[in-house]
């Protein structure tokens, strides 16, 4: 695995799914939940892609503070 890789998500480019699996290190049934919880994707051929806003924005709105839990 790419170390440089690892965790970066750029707003401006796309990612497969393998491509978040990898850089993200979620499981298959994560990258479910998230499709689920309403991540916006696009399906070109066989492989389901998304853009870094999206999906920096997915993680804004669906993210909890230690506050936000404890209420």
């Amino acid at each position: 695995m790419n170390k440089l890789n690892t965790g970066v998500i750029h707003s401006n480019e796309a990612y497969s799914k393998a491509m978040v699996l990898q850089r993200l290190g979620i499981s298959q049934r994560f990258w479910d939940k998230m499709l689920d919880d309403g991540l916006p994707y696009v399906t070109v051929g066989h492989t389901r892609w998304i853009t870094g806003q999206s999906l920096l924005e997915f993680f804004e709105s669906h993210s909890q503070t230690k506050v936000s839990e404890a209420e």
